[in-house]
């Protein structure tokens, strides 16, 4: 577990959740963490838990953020990995009834955050020709699994990262995101009234009848962040049990193998 030993790695709304169990995770794989988020509490908390440094920073800020990788660069020297992981649930609703403040909210956090984290992360890893840039997506980022303005703003974080990878690659920098499913944190366990009801509503629709879990997603992460993906690149890594393949009916293919051809048309 020392892939990424010495590795100076930033996880953003690193206090609870997907941010925490990939902070942790990072941690425990050698890396030099520094976690921020706006959970002062519950970050420094964590922070001294794994032997990582907090700094508070609100990611729809763009000076907080410059200010966080300003730091990460003062204290070690370098910044290897950038984790924009921050999130919410957002507006939720009717498209007829979303207000503009809530959409607007909503991007700042899932979107915007992620802009502000990747163009600063690439200021600092372009001068140092090496670095990866991670972001945290969602299903609702390849499919239209969630709330408008989630689903919008989770498409935006595929199409920075693609872009912004054939932008870096000749600088060797590689930039990926991560495409969890529904997994039960803090946030999802307020939609769904409880941890308990996520996973249960998971194993009930996700083909593999099971629920993603945090750790799982902190181990996506640490994989693109390693060596071992070192020839990855614009890529998203959907860790979802299946759920954004799953348009076909289950039991659809459970029918008699057969060929159907133009010559069976009646």
């Amino acid at each position: 577990m020392t892939r990424l030993s010495g590795k100076v790695t930033i996880v953003t709304g690193g206090a609870s959740g997907l941010g925490e169990a990939t902070a942790r995770r990072f941690a425990k794989e050698g890396a030099i963490v520094i976690l921020s988020d706006i959970n002062d509490a519950a970050g420094e908390r964590i922070a001294a838990e794994i032997g990582a440094h907090f700094r508070h920073a609100d990611v729809t800020r763009e000076a907080d953020v410059a200010a966080l990788v300003d730091e990460a660069v003062a204290r070690h020297g370098r910044l290897d990995v950038m984790i924009s992981n921050a999130g919410l649930a957002g507006a939720v609703g009717s498209i007829t009834e979303l207000s503009e403040d809530g959409w607007r909210k909503t991007c700042a956090v899932l979107l915007d955050s992620v802009f502000f984290g990747t163009k600063h992360a690439a200021r600092v890893m372009r001068a140092q020709r090496s670095g990866v840039i991670l972001s945290t997506t969602s299903v609702a980022g390849v499919a239209p699994l969630g709330p408008h303005a989630y689903t919008a703003a989770k498409h935006g974080v595929v199409g920075l990262t693609r872009s912004v990878a054939a932008e870096m690659a000749p600088h060797g920098v590689r930039v990926n995101a991560v495409a969890p499913g529904t997994v039960p944190t803090f946030l999802t366990a307020q939609v769904y009234g409880g941890a308990d009801a996520v996973r249960e509503a998971g194993a009930a629709r996700n083909p593999l009848g099971r629920s993603v879990e945090a750790d799982e997603i902190a181990a996506a992460f640490a994989y693109l962040a390693s060596d071992d993906g070192r020839s990855i690149t614009g890529q998203v890594l959907v860790v979802d049990a299946g759920l954004s393949n799953a348009m076909t009916p289950p039991g659809y293919h459970d029918r008699s193998a057969s060929y159907i051809g133009a010559e069976t048309a009646g």
